[in-house]
């Protein structure tokens, strides 16, 4: 009797510690994601398994995610009529779509002085897409003269209204807001100018440096990925766990720095 009851301790234990293939954990959403059979909006960090059917609200939306065995994937909506309508919706197992893995990243300077904004914007790895975090220092070089009369601000046009709103500075650092792109209607700028005012023997001037594609966000949501992808993969060396962040990052957002990576790894 005795030893059934230890087989059964053994079965048992081993059905709850075996990891499952099945599981697929959230690490971006763009636009918005709602689980069909919870009527529930998903999250980063939330859990999907392979019959899961998920309803987007836009055909650009797309789910990032992340198995512990398989990799990164995509998920993306397709179109069907239901009940008259267009439903866009995706089922997991018949939906995954192997993420981006050709990024890579330059490595930090040894002594750093700041970014160039009119190369750093350029973000031609990325096709103009740069990550902005949120009221974070981001320190560019002396040849950029900061004070009250010299100063960047970005300027973009939405249903044909011109919108221009300077950048917070203190010292050689640029204090980006969320509110920095968002049009007069509440809606965030899909493309932004980034121009340069200055102030010389009485006479003011200003130019646009770069144009770029703002994917502005907090510090706090890329951390929670960064520590998903580090948990899932924690079977795995750290370049490889580093190479699956950088490539998240610089595809589902854009452009990241070599210092404002070291920040967040």
């Amino acid at each position: 009797m005795k030893f059934g009851i230890l087989i059964l301790l053994i079965v048992c234990c081993s059905a709850v510690t075996k990891p499952t293939v099945d599981q697929y954990y959230i690490t971006f959403i763009k636009g918005k994601a709602v689980l069909a059979k919870t009527k529930q909006t998903l999250k980063i960090g939330d859990v999907l398994t392979g019959e899961d059917k998920i309803i987007f609200d836009v055909k650009s939306s797309k789910i990032s995610c992340i198995n512990a065995v398989r990799g990164r994937f995509d998920i993306k909506p397709v179109s069907s009529k239901s009940g008259g309508e267009n439903e866009l919706f995706a089922i997991l197992k018949s939906g995954l779509i192997p993420a981006a893995s050709n990024y890579s990243l330059s490595t930090r300077s040894i002594v750093f002085e700041g970014y160039d904004p009119a190369i750093y914007f350029a973000a031609t790895e990325t096709q103009g897409r740069v990550l902005v975090f949120e009221q974070q220092p981001f320190l560019i070089k002396s040849l950029y003269k900061l004070d009250e009369s010299n100063f960047f601000f970005i300027q973009f046009e939405e249903n044909g209204i011109k919108t221009t709103k300077r950048i917070r500075s203190n010292g050689q650092n640029l204090f980006f807001s969320k509110d920095n792109f968002i049009a007069t209607n509440g809606q965030p700028a899909q493309s932004v100018s980034l121009c340069y005012q200055t102030y010389e023997n009485g006479h003011t001037s200003s130019s646009i440096v770069v144009d770029f594609q703002p994917a502005v966000t907090t510090v706090a949501e890329i951390e929670i990925a960064v520590s998903l992808i580090k948990k899932i993969y924690i079977r795995k060396d750290k370049k490889e766990i580093k190479s699956a962040i950088i490539n998240h990052l610089l595809e589902n957002y854009g452009k990241i720095g070599a210092e404002e990576l070291s920040k967040i790894l």
